[in-house]
């Protein structure tokens, strides 16, 4: 019996080691998925971050060109106003200089004879 109960205790021990090895295998497995769902959790937090940011730009583009928009009708004949006295503007500067040119400089003796022809 001897022989058996030797057999039997190394078994144990045998046993023992392999419970320990897969123990610590498991161990090994379940750090390797926590820091893989760590890690997956972070890229996902991320991924939610540029997406809210994304949209806070678009939006905050989008009531900027609406607040535009809006400043244009409110102030449309105010606009329009300025518009047609720049239109006018224009012209009246094109006729003077066009009228300045048109003009030709007239000599001493003209000047003096007052534009009387002889």
């Amino acid at each position: 019996m001897t022989a058996q109960n030797t057999n039997a205790k190394s078994t144990a021990a045998e046993a023992k080691k392999a419970a320990a090895s897969a123990t610590d295998q498991a161990k090994g497995a379940t750090d390797r998925a926590g820091a893989a769902a760590q890690t997956a959790t972070s890229a996902g937090l991320k991924g939610v971050e540029a997406g809210k940011q994304a949209l806070e730009s678009a939006s905050g583009k989008v009531v900027s060109t609406a607040a535009t928009a809006w400043t244009l009708l409110q102030n449309r004949k105010a606009i329009v106003a300025g518009a047609g006295a720049g239109v006018v503007a224009v012209g009246a500067v094109s006729y003077a200089v066009g009228r300045r040119v048109e003009q030709h400089s007239h000599g001493p003796l003209t000047k003096l004879l007052a534009g009387t022809r002889l």
